[in-house]
């Protein structure tokens, strides 16, 4: 799936017999926290995020990984897994993976099963697991990604579409970079965890598929405007001495057109990893060496490509 640059799932969990997060008094999250380490301790490990190396936290964060106001969390020793605790839910298990990968969904899931074979969670027969949160009650499992809909938007056709997903039971909401959406589950009830992966993955090669064609329309009516500006951009992204991110951006909604119509030979995985750091912009102000090191950055991770 060419288009999509990130997928995030969230399964959300709540300990038996425990209140909700904001009523538990700190002994009892302790007990909770020591339940888990004694479930986890050969498969992830117990990070105090104020303690943590700076990369670390960098990590967590450029992945996705780590939850906002969250002080403790599970991290796992070697896949792009963790579980985040007392942020709403006990337990909030994270994963994530550049593109779109079917794994990510498999190894939320396979980690919430593995708990549950270890520990009670808070369910009902009637209405499936139990949250603090109305909108997460049932499977408990929120999936996520953000995908470029440059050609779908170019058309006008995009309020369409979000009309037509959210009567299929997703959400999808524009970003604050343009042309790039998040589109994510919405609804939980009565709905099991594979069903909703599955369903996903078909939806989402659906809204892939309509790109392709939109673009291909685009491309009868303006050919070669597209193919110029595919190459420009990438002849940019090879030679540019300064860069900002605001540029890099632009630059990519051209060359994922290009390589979506077949144009240009690039991988997903080098442009996924591209469109991350011109989303990775964290101040307004940039000072000029700041823009040297992004175009090095860039050419860095193009190397080795062929782009002809």
């Amino acid at each position: 799936m060419n288009n999509v640059i990130h997928t995030k799932v969230s399964i959300f969990r709540n300990v038996k017999d425990y209140k909700f997060s904001d009523k538990l008094l700190p002994e009892q999250k302790q007990e909770i926290v020591e339940s888990l380490q004694t479930a986890l301790k050969t498969k992830m490990s117990l990070l105090n995020i104020n303690n943590a190396d700076e990369n670390v936290k960098k990590y967590l964060l450029d992945n996705g990984l780590l939850q906002t106001n969250v002080q403790n969390l599970f991290v796992s020793k070697k896949d792009k897994v963790a579980i985040n605790l007392f942020n709403g839910e006990h337990l909030t298990i994270v994963s994530t993976t550049d593109g779109f990968d079917k794994n990510a969904l498999l190894k939320a899931t396979e980690i919430s099963n593995f708990l549950a074979n270890k520990i009670s969670f808070a369910f009902s027969d009637e209405y499936g697991y139990l949250m603090a949160d109305l909108n997460k009650i049932g499977s408990g499992i929120k999936i996520e990604c953000s995908i470029s809909l440059s050609a779908i938007k170019s058309i006008n056709k995009i309020e369409q579409v979000k009309n037509n997903l959210y009567k299929l039971g997703y959400i999808l909401k524009e970003t604050k970079y343009p042309a790039i959406y998040n589109l994510s589950t919405a609804c939980n009830l009565g709905i099991s965890e594979k069903k909703i992966c599955e369903d996903f993955e078909v939806t989402l090669s659906k809204l892939q598929d309509l790109e392709i064609e939109s673009l291909k329309m685009l491309d009868v009516e303006k050919h070669d405007e597209i193919v110029d500006k595919a190459n420009r951009s990438i002849a940019l992204l090879n030679s540019a001495y300064l860069m900002t991110h605001e540029e890099l951006y632009n630059l990519l909604v051209n060359v994922r057109i290009g390589l979506n119509l077949g144009l240009l030979n690039l991988s997903v995985e080098t442009i996924n990893k591209l469109q991350k750091l011109a989303m990775s912009k964290t101040k307004e102000y940039i000072s000029q060496s700041e823009l040297k090191i992004l175009a090095e950055q860039v050419k860095e991770i193009l190397k080795g490509e062929n782009n002809v």
